[in-house]
């Protein structure tokens, strides 16, 4: 009989933390994943920044070296 107790103890208590888990895990992940895609959001652009950098530096020298003048008709990349 005493081992039905405590068998029965031991799931309440289970069940309860594990609600309680589940209803805490839901308020703190939205925020962590809209930090975690805001994160990823910046690094992206942070890298497609540089590439452009890299892009228009790269055009310049290209264009020295083939001795082509830097026209302003074309297309910024920004």
């Amino acid at each position: 009989m005493k081992r039905i107790f405590w068998l029965i103890v031991g799931i309440a208590v289970g069940v309860y933390a594990v609600t309680r888990l589940k209803k805490r895990a839901q308020i703190l992940a939205p925020e962590s994943v809209q930090e975690s895609a805001a994160k990823l959001a910046a690094a992206v652009r942070h890298f497609g920044d540089q590439v452009r950098e890299g892009m228009a530096e790269r055009e310049t020298e290209l264009r020295d070296a083939l001795g082509i003048e830097n026209t302003n008709d074309r297309e910024d990349y920004r």
